[in-house]
């Protein structure tokens, strides 16, 4: 976490990707037809049901997604055997290198990197280098409902509380921490009929390829998120305004909460 604190850019972005247990509750209504409010509550009762994080890529990179250097933290915690899961999810991340006998015997605890990510300046507030206003960070994840959730909910420690009950609380706790400059990479490519799927193939259409790595992996998708949001950048903006209409206009603005 000391290196990631050296290397955050300016102006910091970061972007993220999650995995976990995946989903066991459904709603009866399709989602294309789910309200937000109806969205987050099945958000909430999958998260707080799974309650955790198995994998964490972060992705950070400088003005125009320049240098990108990327990790991915392994959790401890979940085991198969025991935990509420989604069958059908556990095996494709199996499939996809994911060691869950590793993860129990090797994998970091989630209470011990909460605690060193807080003081990570992985927040909103942190303070430039020198003098001067706190920099904001840029966060993005792609589809970022449950990438947020997990997060808050492992940096909060929740525990048996849970998430908060209404979407706006979770909004507000969303701000609290990771500040104004929240983006989801889907959230920007539908809205602004680039293409509306998953990250494959929105990256597809933008002709972004995966620089490393495999897909279901959270290092991997972190840094193709980050490649995937630049190009929406630059086929809506160009570099000479780079990012800043984009954040002013969809910043906390994710995918199927709003």
């Amino acid at each position: 976490m000391a290196a990631i604190t050296a290397l955050l850019p300016p102006p910091p972005g970061v972007t993220i990707d999650t995995g976990f247990p995946g989903a066991v509750h459904d709603s009866a209504t399709p989602r294309a037809k789910r309200s937000p409010k109806e969205a987050y509550a099945l958000v909430r009762r999958n998260v707080d049901h799974l309650k955790h994080l198995l994998q964490l890529g972060v992705t950070l990179s400088g003005p125009g997604g320049s240098h990108p250097v990327v990790w991915q933290f392994n959790f401890r915690g979940f085991d198969e055997r025991l935990d509420p899961h989604a069958p059908e999810s556990i095996a494709m991340l199996k499939a996809h290198g994911m060691d869950f006998a590793r993860l129990r015997e090797d994998g970091i605890d989630p209470g011990d990197f909460a605690d060193e990510f807080m003081r990570s300046g992985l927040n909103h507030r942190r303070p430039r280098r020198g003098r001067g206003a706190p920099e904001p960070l840029t966060w993005v994840a792609f589809s970022g409902s449950y990438d947020f959730a997990y997060l808050a909910r492992m940096l909060f420690r929740q525990g048996s509380k849970g998430l908060p009950q209404k979407l706006e609380d979770f909004g507000r706790r969303v701000e609290k921490f990771f500040g104004p400059w929240v983006l989801d990479a889907k959230y920007i490519a539908k809205t602004c009929r680039i293409e509306d799927g998953g990250l494959e193939k929105v990256a597809n259409t933008l002709g972004v390829q995966r620089r490393a790595g495999v897909a279901h992996n959270a290092g991997s998708d972190s840094l193709l998120t980050a490649d995937v949001m630049l190009a929406i950048v630059l086929q809506l903006e160009g570099p000479p305004n780079y990012d800043y209409k984009v954040r002013e206009k969809h910043a906390g603005k994710i995918d199927g909460l709003v």
